[in-house]
């Protein structure tokens, strides 16, 4: 197939340096930051080795030079070992976070960026 394993996923954002400080605090790292024009683009992952990225863009920058991108939220689900610890480690940071749900054989949650974006997660 012509297509990779490897992901970036393109996260629409009102301040890119406090959503980049809010997945720092959640254990991302930063892969690359580029400045571009007036605006700063980060890359982050949850590790050096992960196949899946997130790229922060400034929103205003993407409505203004490609306005026919959807600046809507994906749906995302990330997978943990630990969701005990990541549901704690949400309640020390500033943002939403729903109940920690069981479903039959895993737990889920929900929670929020800063910009408002929810994401959900799953125990594995």
């Amino acid at each position: 197939m012509m297509i990779s394993n490897q992901m970036e996923i393109m996260l629409y954002v009102d301040d890119v340096a406090r959503a980049q400080e809010f997945w720092e605090s959640l254990g991302f790292q930063t892969i690359t930051v580029q400045n571009l024009e007036e605006t700063k683009i980060v890359e982050m992952a949850p590790n050096e080795t992960a196949e899946i990225h997130f790229v922060l863009y400034d929103r205003t920058f993407i409505e203004t030079y490609s306005p026919e991108v959807a600046t809507n939220s994906p749906s995302i689900m990330f997978q943990t070992k630990d969701i005990e610890g990541f549901y704690n480690k949400l309640l020390t940071l500033n943002t939403t976070v729903g109940e920690l749900i069981q479903l039959e054989d895993s737990k889920i949650l929900n929670f929020a960026d800063p910009d408002g974006n929810y994401y959900a997660i799953k125990s594995i």
